[in-house]
């Protein structure tokens, strides 16, 4: 590995663990306030036509949008995500992925799906059923996985469809000319998506770890190797991202140097609940264990105005009126006293452990 800051040390003095919950990158853990206070204010909505579909690796589509009438679109930073409000039997989906195109192109922005029959839909209706020139609601671009610009250098840690926050990143640090490295753990290069890509945009910046070829990601080896100045991204499966952060806390990282997107919900499953819905007639709804409390709400038909729906954001914020259970809160938002006082909780990934919770909407 390439060490190319000229006083840098290496990272050999352990860093106490802070006590607490992990929270997800919002460039660094001291300003995810500000950033949080920025994407409550981002409401807007933009109307785009599907512009093209590209085949990019077996099961994965990457899908170009366009304004209807070809103005610019809102700007975007690298780590970006679009939350796509899709209409999937009579019912809005708000799915949220990855722009993995350039933030200097103004004209387009680019997501790429990797098809899940045994999602929530999201994925198999991109997949199955839009075609190009079909229009939808998307939110304008949010930011809960940003470039740390205090950081000297930095390195990228991807695993399977957790390359496509990675593009964009990797687009804005050449084009900068500031020192990064993209580690891409793979089953197989010949059928992931973007390998080829990759390699021939940023050469031995890229390394590519295969599963197949026996060449797989050794986490350990390559966080001890890093110097002062390099922060951490990480992003793929809950697997790969626990044992990147537990390897880099063990070997002294500082949390403010260690950034990971949540790309899916982290729920407490396995045990069922109910949620009430007060009004002139009382609704009682049920979660069942391999659901959250969002999806359960939705299904139902009820409006819940969400963004992330991993627990980062807080838009899906819920009003408790009462609760016969314990509420588990998996979210990143409210903090120990909230939680003492049991008066809220973000549906997206907390529930309820034996009783039903009253909440308002």
């Amino acid at each position: 590995m390439s060490r190319d800051l000229d006083r840098a040390r290496p990272l050999l003095t352990p860093h106490r663990r802070l006590p607490g919950r992990r929270s997800p990158s919002f460039g660094s853990q001291h300003s995810s306030l500000a950033a949080r206070a920025f994407v409550m204010d981002a409401k807007a909505f933009l109307r785009l036509r599907l512009a093209g579909i590209e085949t990019v690796a077996d099961g994965v589509k990457s899908f170009a949008f366009e304004h209807p009438q070809g103005h610019d679109l809102p700007a975007f930073s690298p780590g970006s995500h679009l939350v796509l409000l899709l209409d999937i039997g009579g019912r809005v989906r708000r799915n949220a992925y990855s722009l993995t195109g350039d933030p200097d192109d103004r004209r387009r922005y680019t997501i790429s799906v990797l098809h899940q029959p045994d999602g929530r839909g999201g994925s198999k209706f991109l997949h199955e059923h839009l075609r190009v020139g079909d229009e939808l609601t998307v939110r304008w671009p949010l930011n809960f996985f940003p470039i740390d610009r205090m950081a000297r250098r930095h390195l990228l840690i991807a695993g399977g469809i957790g390359i496509t926050p990675f593009l964009s990143m990797a687009s804005e640090l050449d084009r900068e000319g500031t020192a990064f490295e993209l580690h891409y753990a793979v089953r197989s290069a010949g059928a992931a998506p973007f390998v080829a890509q990759l390699r021939a945009l940023y050469g031995s910046r890229v390394r590519i770890h295969d599963s197949t070829a026996g060449t797989r990601l050794d986490i350990s080896a390559l966080l001890r190797g890093q110097w002062i100045g390099t922060h951490v991204y990480v992003c793929g499966s809950p697997k790969m991202m626990d044992a990147v952060i537990e390897t880099a806390e063990a070997l002294g990282w500082p949390p403010s140097c260690l950034h990971f997107e949540l790309f899916k919900a982290t729920t407490v499953g396995g045990i069922p609940f109910s949620v009430v819905l007060p009004g002139k007639e009382t609704r009682v709804i049920a979660v069942s264990s391999d659901q959250s409390m969002l999806d359960a709400l939705e299904d139902a038909g009820v409006e819940i105005d969400s963004m992330c729906r991993v627990g980062a954001c807080g838009k899906c914020r819920l009003k408790v009126r009462r609760c016969s259970g314990r509420i588990v809160h998996n979210d990143h938002v409210l903090d120990a006293a909230e939680r003492a006082e049991g008066t809220a909780m973000m549906p997206c990934v907390s529930r309820v452990f034996g009783g039903e919770v009253e909440v308002e909407t």
